[in-house]
Order: structure tokens, then C-alpha cells, then sequence
């Protein structure tokens, strides 16, 4: 690979990321949405120095990786060895968890082949199920317990898919389309096809990163793919308006449509409305950014920062004021923003235990572990590493919205895990394996007998 497509390569998903967050911004203060009283400068001030510190921190380590930057065919092919096994346990497990899940949910009455026409209505009625208390299955638990294998699993079985056997592959195709199409049935959310999406999207463009003809394919595939997601997007949100009755938006709260603008004119009546509260959905969150940016600190004693630790805390601690206090709550009885019907960007919850100017700082190592995370696994095809890829990839998408990472049990179990797995055992996938051996074991001195010294020879499998 030349030097040049090297460097347009490694800086592409930094690139991606800048493009995104600006599109983000332009549709808030430029699209059909209007907000009360909002404040402009302080925000886009505080976003531009997100996307600077992120960028000196990505580009610290791609500038000193991109000048070595290829493939060590023996720890690759020991990883592969190492994981391999392990994977394809993990992907049974999960789908002996998929099949046990949709029997008990078949049993509760709330799986449906005909919801997959409606799934505004089944979204609707699984918010009223999670309103009722409704805990979550032994299943469900053991899920969450198994959420680092499944995750690591999905990553290393996606990104070697040719490597596999046929029946592996529709074993791993097969899984993964019953768990979203049971999802679908179950709750009505388009999450699960976003982040089908994203894993498929980074596990194949590290796959293809070598290959110039496979990569430019890849560019196209993730374009039709993209634009595929983004109508079943379209689809679900049209079917929630339905489900609500609503025919037309003029009013949610302090936002406000303009029905009469420009994308009306272009999509039309409806398809102008489904169009509307796409932008508003992956913008909207600068308004609610903009409102905590008013409120003073208070620490919520590390765990602020998540759904999933607050319900936690609150259900085996008895702690229940903790997320009253983060910047979302306070900022909703404040100002009437609701917390959690609609955005307010990763910031203020990671704020609400490290201070807005630490969550500032906070994107510099993001943005190094992202781009170390990238090089890692081009270099080693370390399955931890591409997990870790894939999580801050997710991170980064839903910036503008929530911080994502932390949101569900599962999803906070698997990524801490991982990440902190990669971070302190990573070192162990990134050279071969090495063992210690004589070719004359029997006329070795006794005096070199410890284990720790001997004259026998440094053997690199894979060499």
C-alpha cells in the first residue's frame, strides 16, 4: 500500500467523524426544527473544542502508526487460533439465549410474526410493560453475565467470515437476523439494525483496509447499506407517528416544525415528516446540551454517568437520588426538557461526574484509544481490539444523542469489560506465542535446571 492511501485510510474514520459532528450541527441551527430561547455560541463553542481535542488525540497516534502500519501475519494467525474455539462457544450461547428468550416472550404473548408490520404499535406497548416494572428474565440476566463472549464473539466470527466454514457462516448470518427480527417483534426499535450496521461497517472495512479493490466495494456496499437503514428508520418512525395518532407535528415541547420550509416542499406532506424528525432525532441533543451548560455542578459520585449503574444502585443499593441529580434530570425540572423522551448529547451525563470541562478532556484519550484501537487491529487482528474499535465507533455515532456505551446493562457490562480487558491484557495478543524448549533436554546441566535459566532455544510459533 502506498504511503498516500495509507494516510487517506488511517485518517478516514477521524475524518468520518468531523463530517458527522458538522452535519450535526449545521441540520440543528440550519434545518426545520426551531428551538425556545436557545443559546448558539456557548454549545457550538464547546463542540468545536470536542472535535479539536479529539482530533490532536487520534492524530498522535495515526501520525506515528501510519509510517508502519502492516499486517503481522504470525500473531494473526495465533490470534485466529486463540479465538477461534472461544467464538464459536460464544455463538451458540447466544443463540441457545435468542431461541430461550423468544419462548418466554411467546409465552407472555408479545411475540408476534404480523408486529413485524407495525412495530410502532409493539414499541409502544413495550414502553407500557417497562412502565409496569416488569423485571427482566433469568435469561435476560445471563445475557447481560455473557455480554463481553457475545460481543467479542460477534466481532472476531464478522471480521474472519471467509475464513470460516459454511455451516459457522449461516450459523453467525442465521443468529444474528433471528436476534434483530425477534427485537423488532419485542420492542419495536430500529436499535438493533443500527448496531447490526455498525459492527458489520467496522469489522469490514478492517478486513478490507489492505486490499485497494475490496475497499473501494466496501465504500459502495456501506453507502446502499446506509441508505437501507436509513428508510427502515424512516419506516419505524412513520409507524410510531401512526401508533400515536399523529398526522402532523407542530409542537413537542420547546421544539417547534416548520411545516412550511424547505423539505415539505422537496419530500411532501408525509415523507417531509418522516424526513423532520430524522434530523431532529440526531440533532436535537445540542438543545438539550445547551440548556445544562447553564446549571451548576453537582457530583453523583461516578455513576451519574449511566442508566445502567443508576438502575443498579437504585435496585440493589436502595439509592434512588443519584440520577435526580445528574445534568439531564436537573436540566428537565429546570427547564421542562425531558431527559429521557429526547437528547441532550454524551456530555452531560459524562458531566455530571467529571464536570463539563472534564468531559471536554475527555476526548483527547478517546481519541487516541480510537485510533490505537484501529491500528491494533490492522496490525494483530486482535478480536479485542475490534471490539473496542467498534464500541468507540458506536460512542462516536451517538455523540450528538446520549452516551450509548453506558445506557443499557448489557451493552455497559460488555464494553467495560472489553475495554478494560484490552487496555490491561492487550500486550498478550500482540506478539506470537513463545515457548521454551531443548533440543537435547537430557544433557541439560543441573545447575541450569531452574526454570527461569537454560540454554535451550527462543521457538516463535508461526515463524
Amino acid at each position: 500500500m502506498s504511503k498516500f492511501a495509507s494516510d487517506v485510510r488511517i485518517y478516514l474514520p477521524l475524518k468520518a467523524f468531523l463530517a458527522y459532528v458538522t452535519l450535526t450541527l449545521l441540520l440543528h441551527y440550519l434545518g426545520p426544527w426551531e428551538y425556545e430561547d436557545e443559546k448558539i455560541l456557548l454549545p457550538v463553542a464547546y463542540m468545536i473544542g470536542v472535535m479539536l481535542l479529539f482530533a490532536l488525540g487520534y492524530t498522535s497516534v495515526a501520525k506515528r502508526k501510519s509510517q508502519n502500519l502492516v499486517r503481522s501475519e504470525s500473531v494473526c494467525a495465533e490470534n485466529f487460533r486463540r479465538f477461534k474455539f472461544v467464538a464459536k462457544v460464544g455463538l451458540v450461547l447466544q443463540l441457545v439465549l435468542t431461541v430461550a428468550g423468544a419462548i418466554i416472550d411467546a409465552g407472555a404473548g408479545r411475540l408476534s410474526i404480523i408486529s413485524l408490520l407495525n412495530p410502532g404499535q409493539v414499541y409502544i406497548d413495550a414502553l407500557n410493560y417497562a412502565k409496569a416494572g416488569a423485571e427482566s428474565s433469568f435469561v435476560g440476566q445471563l445475557r447481560i453475565i455473557a455480554s463481553p463472549l457475545i460481543y467479542v464473539s460477534n466481532a472476531f466470527l464478522l471480521f474472519s467470515f471467509y475464513k470460516l466454514g459454511r455451516v459457522w457462516r449461516f450459523g453467525l448470518v442465521g443468529t444474528l437476523l433471528l436476534q434483530l427480527i425477534i427485537g423488532v417483534m419485542t420492542k419495536g426499535a430500529q436499535k438493533g439494525i443500527f448496531d447490526l450496521f455498525i459492527i458489520f461497517a467496522c469489522t469490514s472495512f478492517l478486513r478490507v483496509y489492505f486490499d485497494a479493490k475490496r475497499f473501494h466495494r466496501w465504500v459502495r456496499t456501506s453507502m446502499i447499506l446506509l441508505v437501507l437503514v436509513l428508510l427502515a428508520f424512516t419506516f419505524f418512525q412513520l409507524s410510531r407517528l401512526a401508533a400515536y395518532n399523529i398526522s402532523e407535528i407542530g409542537v413537542i415541547g420547546k421544539m417547534r416544525l416548520d411545516s412550511e420550509g424547505l423539505i415539505f416542499v422537496i419530500f411532501g406532506e408525509k415523507m417531509g415528516l418522516a424526513v423532520a424528525v430524522f434530523i431532529g432525532y440526531i440533532s436535537q441533543g445540542y438543545y438539550g446540551l445547551s440548556l445544562c451548560l447553564g446549571l451548576p455542578f453537582e457530583w453523583t459520585y461516578g455513576i451519574g454517568n449511566s442508566f445502567a449503574l443508576t438502575s443498579y444502585a437504585e435496585q440493589y443499593l436502595g439509592i434512588s437520588q443519584v440520577e435526580a441529580a445528574t445534568y439531564p434530570l436537573r436540566m428537565e425540572a429546570a427547564y421542562g426538557w425531558p431527559a429521557k423522551m429526547l437528547w441532550q448529547t454524551f456530555f452531560p451525563w459524562v458531566a455530571s461526574d467529571i464536570t463539563f470541562v472534564g468531559a471536554l478532556l475527555l476526548m483527547y484519550p478517546i481519541g487516541r484509544l480510537y485510533a490505537r484501537s484501529l491500528t491494533e487491529s490492522l496490525t494483530y487482528e486482535n478480536p479485542l481490539s475490534i471490539c473496542v474499535f467498534y464500541f468507540l465507533t458506536t460512542l462516536l455515532l451517538f455523540l450528538p444523542a446520549n452516551n450509548q456505551l453506558m445506557q443499557t446493562r448489557e451493552m455497559m457490562v460488555g464494553s467495560v469489560v472489553i475495554i478494560l480487558s484490552w487496555l490491561f491484557l492487550g500486550s498478550r495478543f500482540r506478539r506470537p506465542r513463545i515457548i521454551l524448549y531443548s533440543p537435547h533436554p537430557a544433557t541439560i546441566p543441573d545447575h541450569f535446571a531452574s526454570p527461569s535459566v537454560g540454554d535451550g532455544l527462543l521457538k516463535i510459533e508461526g515463524k
